[in-house]
């Protein structure tokens, strides 16, 4: 057995501030205080020294890392972007396919499940599938491609349903012709259906919600808001998803898609329960400046700027962030408190995706994934997979001691 002590625990929604955390073969055992978790004599313990001991962060909207994508139709390339995010804390993850050709989604999702069943030491979880495009609008495009943009026929429907038990997640414009069939029959098989690049009107979502929408895509980013028609104002996906208490919510929280007042807008709308943070990463996180591909379109990452746009210039081609660094510019940037923010990047998007039974929080039998952080600056100090150490943190090994 090994345990971890002296740390200041978030499970994330209890705090434990001289906490324990006893872990066997690779599954946490018992949390709580010492008087509450009896150590084994021969336990091998690490001492956090009060550093903050939380679950691994659970990222449920990412593209890519370390120059792979999930689009790339290849198993190296999802391995490539789920060893980077491991290295940066973030242990469970849902790999996002963009807008492409069907049948290039239908080979990349082959391997997303490759190495979600044929996990190697040094990669995060990979929980299942998440498929983003290309059943958008084409007004609310984003960085996706216009070209690849439309809606299914009947035999891609069925290859698309095939896929369902893997298949976790869809994004799409619910105003789109077809697309209510879709989420109607997506969301009885238990897929979480968002809408997203979306250029619906209020009553568009509800009507979708009626039939099984739960969630909205990366709030402000690729989505209608009020507009004017004739004479009146008319409110579109973003208010809905601000109001509507049918309706969980993500925010890109990388410091550059959205400004701290709307953060805190959606955090006071929301809360914790309702908000999760996404890194929305591509496949330049982890490398730096440069030019990227992106869903067939090139997208730039210039020195001094921690984000990719587009070659016009006129809209971010995703993030490089990791959910890390989300966590920490939520709490030292917008002011959330380091609980909701941590609920927010862990047992939250684990709810909101269905899979908060097996990841998400630090309870009995649930896996031992952890990290250890810094109190005073969040830095990553530690990373704790399957209760085995990962990387070369600034963290002695686990050390048997006596009680």
């Amino acid at each position: 057995m090994k345990a971890i002590v002296n740390g200041t625990v978030y499970t994330p929604t209890r705090l434990i501030s001289d906490g324990v955390v006893l872990v066997d073969d690779g599954r946490i055992v018992a949390v709580g205080s010492p008087a509450q978790v009896a150590l084994p004599e021969d336990v091998e313990r690490l001492d956090v020294r009060r550093q903050v001991v939380c679950p691994g962060l659970v990222d449920i909207h990412l593209h890519g890392g370390d120059g792979g994508d999930a689009s790339d139709g290849t198993v190296e390339a999802v391995r490539a972007l789920a060893r980077r995010h491991l290295r940066a804390g973030t242990t469970s993850l849902l790999p996002s396919t963009t807008s492409a050709p069907l049948p290039q989604i239908w080979r990349s999702f082959d391997c997303i499940r490759t190495v979600m069943r044929q996990p190697q030491p040094g990669e995060a979880r990979v929980l299942g599938l998440h498929m983003e495009g290309p059943f958008f609008a084409l007004a609310q495009r984003g960085a996706h491609d216009p070209e690849m943009l439309r809606m299914p026929n009947e035999a891609e429907l069925a290859r698309l349903y095939s896929y369902i038990g893997d298949l976790l997640r869809v994004t799409l414009a619910p105003e789109n012709e077809g697309a209510l069939e879709i989420i109607a029959h997506l969301s009885q098989q238990g897929v979480l259906v968002s809408g997203g690049h979306s250029d619906a009107l209020y009553e568009e979502v509800c009507e979708a919600m009626n039939v099984g929408l739960r969630h909205i895509t990366h709030l402000w980013s690729g989505m209608s808001t009020v507009r004017r028609i004739g004479p009146k104002r008319y409110s579109g996906m973003l208010e809905a998803a601000l109001v509507e208490e049918g309706l969980t919510a993500e925010i890109i929280a990388d410091g550059y898609h959205l400004p701290s007042s709307l953060m805190k807008m959606a955090f006071r709308m929301k809360g914790p329960e309702k908000l999760c943070l996404v890194s929305d990463s591509m496949r330049a996180s982890g490398l730096g400046p440069g030019v990227y591909d992106v869903g067939g379109l090139r997208a730039f990452v210039e020195e001094g700027m921690d984000v990719a746009i587009t070659e016009d210039r006129r809209a971010f081609a995703g993030s490089i962030s990791t959910m890390h660094q989300c966590v920490q510019q939520v709490v030292q940037v917008v002011g959330i408190s380091l609980g909701d923010a941590l609920q927010m990047a862990t047992l939250t998007p684990a709810r909101i995706l269905g899979v908060d039974d097996r990841v998400g929080k630090l309870a009995p039998g649930y896996p031992a994934d952890l990290l250890i952080l810094d109190l005073a600056t969040l830095d990553l100090t530690g990373i704790v997979l399957g209760g085995e150490l990962v990387g070369e943190m600034e963290m002695e090994s686990w050390a048997s001691s006596t009680v």
